[in-house]
């Protein structure tokens, strides 16, 4: 589970160049990283966040969310029920090894379903030209659903069933 000791580390991953190509592109400090991330951290917001650890070394982020929380989010994707997870991997040696795939994996299985357990469908999305992450979503078992667009970018909408996951 994600502290607020993990904010520096946060900030560096979210200022690595293919951290900001996709997932924050613009620049964000410690101070921002603890104002988005502290109200998780502290149970005042029902996202659960989490590092994925590969031994002992963090190397991704990884958080999950009832779309019934994120009535404008929801209403953005089209979608009411179930949960959407977002990640990243921060550390740039981790990158297209596999990582990643284990870690969505490994978290709806361990750590998303298993906390919001009435929920039976998940979701994420990706820019079209994140070819990487849509390759990673699809090996795990999502499958596009539809397009959608936020704050002017396009994006595509996967989802998954619990019991479809690879």
């Amino acid at each position: 589970m994600l502290t607020d000791g993990d904010f520096p580390l946060l900030t560096a991953w979210l200022a690595e160049p293919h951290v900001r190509k996709f997932y924050q592109k613009a620049l964000v400090t410690l101070m921002d990283v603890a104002s988005e991330y502290g109200p998780c951290v502290q149970g005042e917001d029902p996202t659960i966040c989490y590092l994925a650890v590969s031994g002992t070394t963090p190397f991704a982020y990884l958080q999950c969310y009832r779309n019934a929380d994120y009535p404008q989010w929801a209403e953005i994707i089209g979608v009411t029920d179930g949960i959407s997870v977002d990640l990243y991997i921060g550390e740039p040696s981790f990158l297209g090894r596999g990582f990643g795939q284990a870690a969505l994996s490994g978290f709806l299985r361990q750590v998303a379903f298993a906390h919001f357990r009435a929920e039976s469908r998940a979701y994420i999305s990706h820019e079209p030209g994140n070819e990487a992450a849509l390759q990673c979503s699809v090996t795990v078992g999502f499958r596009p659903l539809q397009t959608f667009t936020e704050n002017g970018v396009e994006s595509i909408l996967l989802a998954v069933g619990r019991r479809s996951l690879k």
